[in-house]
């Protein structure tokens, strides 16, 4: 098996992770994998998904970090609970906070 090193790390969206696969000219079998079930299940586009980003950057709520943010445009919850149980085991955010998550996700 090759050697693989590790040039940069930081969480990216499924949109990202499945335009990276679809560039791969010899992808591994789990990428394979991967691919297929990214094609199945309903995700944003990537342009999308770094508009959405960007957007919930600008919200500047300070506890809200990059994993948290590529979560929820992952699962792009539709409700107050959803949202809050996704961010249940990192962080707690204020409710005015969690408010302004959700406008910005209905909005995009």
């Amino acid at each position: 098996m090759p050697k693989i090193k590790v040039m940069d790390e930081r969480p990216i969206t499924l949109a990202e992770v499945k335009v990276i696969l679809k560039k791969n000219e010899r992808p591994l079998s789990k990428g394979v994998s991967t691919l297929e079930y990214l094609k199945k299940i309903p995700i944003l586009k990537e342009d999308k998904a770094k508009e959405l980003i960007e957007k919930l950057k600008k919200l500047e709520i300070t506890r809200l970090k990059d994993k948290h943010i590529v979560k929820i445009v992952d699962i792009m919850p539709k409700d107050m609970d959803s949202l809050k149980m996704l961010l249940s085991e990192d962080i707690s955010l204020k409710q005015e906070e969690l408010q302004k998550i959700l406008d910005t996700i209905k909005k995009a």
